[in-house]
């Protein structure tokens, strides 16, 4: 074998290898692809696990705090001021935070005080929401959530 062979048949060679290496790469057999949906599946699984348990615990956290506000409200022996504060505070709160959006909505704001007033109120009705959420319940998603979590409980 001369040079030439040499070449193209070294040349060829790793051509063809590297075909094969690709086309291991792309085609696999039925087997191998049940193995990879299952995986997918699997993890798919757990991702959907790992968001049931953050809402589980969310969920707690909340019921937690319901539970202690019921338990000092009904207690003999907390004082009044103990009793009441939970609920003046919610009050308070909102009542405040619908007397700045209408202080806000008269509008007189320019450059970087428009941006601040924006950002204040978006905190103001994230807590409106949230003393809403503990006071009267979260929403029906919500719930719905507690039904599949209940569900999935039952079958393990």
């Amino acid at each position: 074998m001369g040079l030439i062979g040499l070449l193209t048949g070294g040349l060829g060679k790793s051509i063809i290898d590297g075909v094969k290496d690709i086309v291991d790469d792309f085609v696999t057999t039925d087997k191998e692809k049940f193995q990879q949906l299952i995986q997918q599946e699997e993890l798919k699984l757990k991702e959907e696990q790992l968001q049931l348990d953050r809402e589980r615990a969310y969920l707690q956290d909340t019921q937690s705090a319901r539970e202690t506000y019921a338990k000092v409200s009904t207690s003999d022996k907390a004082p009044f001021f103990n009793k009441i504060f939970p609920s003046v505070l919610a009050l308070t709160t909102v009542l405040a935070t619908f007397a700045l959006f209408f202080y806000f909505a008269q509008g007189k704001f320019t450059g970087n005080q428009k941006d601040i007033v924006i950002y204040i109120l978006g905190v103001l009705s994230t807590i409106s929401t949230q003393i809403f959420a503990f006071y009267f319940g979260s929403s029906v998603g919500s719930k719905e959530k507690t039904e599949i979590m209940k569900q999935l409980k039952s079958v393990k």
